[in-house]
């Protein structure tokens, strides 16, 4: 799919959690070919390369070449949007990355080379969020990708819980919703409920919450489910689990690739394996791109 940010974020999401090598040896710097250095630019133009928006996004391995790619073609400014590249730095030379969503607030990135902190020279693929005001951000180049909204540029949601929810050990548990700051209404039609992405549609979800009340070292499993009206599993995504922690355990996960059957909802679960005593989630939310596929 040639020229679409859905393209390039799929791409890139697949790589979050690859780790290079000593000396910078990794897959993207191999590719370039310039191996052994700092290479985050090189990882924007893998996914460019390897998704065909390597017509609108240049191969580049030193940040400031392209930032005067995208000031050149007057595709620069200080706006986030999503599949923007963003750089970082005075004058843009420090680090690049690409914009997954935004917020007015932050914008949540997919970044080669970096860490958790983002370094400028870190060790692997990361998806960072980051505040919009964080003065490291020098500005964003804007990749012409295909003008068919509907169907190349996704739609958003992001929905929260804030009061707690029970979860009973050894049984599974959608996540339910009650805040809505964007594209709720469409997305979310159980409004409380746990369905965030309804009917026909692809879309890219990461989903995390604070669970209290779990033993350290107790297992926590989370999946996303695609349900049909009656409320029956008809599609399960992966396992991720993850062990609790002293006082309140943190858990996240991300699913990318998805795909919602038309009539079904997808939503989110978590299940607390054995243990002495039931926990409770005391916040979580979900943040989703979706590209609503023609009927």
């Amino acid at each position: 799919m040639a020229n679409t940010a859905k393209a390039l974020l799929a791409e890139a999401t697949e790589h979050i959690g690859y780790k290079e090598g000593p000396n910078n040896d990794n897959m993207f710097g191999r590719w370039y070919p310039m191996n052994n250095e700092p290479w985050c630019a090189m990882f924007v133009s893998y996914c460019a390369w390897k998704t065909g928006n390597d017509d609108i996004i240049p191969k580049f391995a030193y940040c400031p070449n392209g930032v005067a790619w995208f000031k050149a073609r007057d595709q620069w400014n200080r706006t986030p949007s999503v599949g923007a590249i963003v750089f970082y730095g005075t004058e843009g030379q420090d680090h690049v990355e690409m914009v997954e969503s935004f917020t007015d607030s932050e914008i949540v990135t997919i970044g080669g080379n970096t860490n958790n902190d983002g370094s400028s020279n870190g060790d692997g693929v990361y998806r960072r969020r980051i505040s919009r005001s964080n003065p490291r951000i020098y500005g964003y180049g804007h990749p012409t990708y295909k003008n068919d909204e509907d169907l190349d540029m996704p739609k958003r949601v992001s929905l929260a819980r804030k009061t707690e929810v029970v979860l009973k050990r050894n049984t599974v548990t959608q996540i339910p919703f009650d805040d809505e700051y964007s594209d709720g209404g469409d997305q979310h039609p159980d409004k409380g409920g746990p369905a965030f992405i309804t009917g026909n549609s692809d879309y890219i979800a990461t989903a995390a919450a604070t669970i209290a009340g779990i033993a350290p070292g107790i297992t926590i499993q989370t999946r996303f489910l695609e349900i049909n009206s009656k409320g029956d599993v008809v599609k399960e995504g992966p396992i991720e689990e993850a062990l609790a922690t002293t006082g309140n355990t943190y858990v996240t996960q991300t699913r990318a690739g998805g795909v919602c059957d038309p009539g079904n909802h997808v939503v989110w679960t978590i299940e607390v394996i054995n243990g002495d005593t039931d926990g409770k989630v005391t916040y979580a939310e979900v943040q989703a791109n979706y590209w609503p596929r023609q009927a």
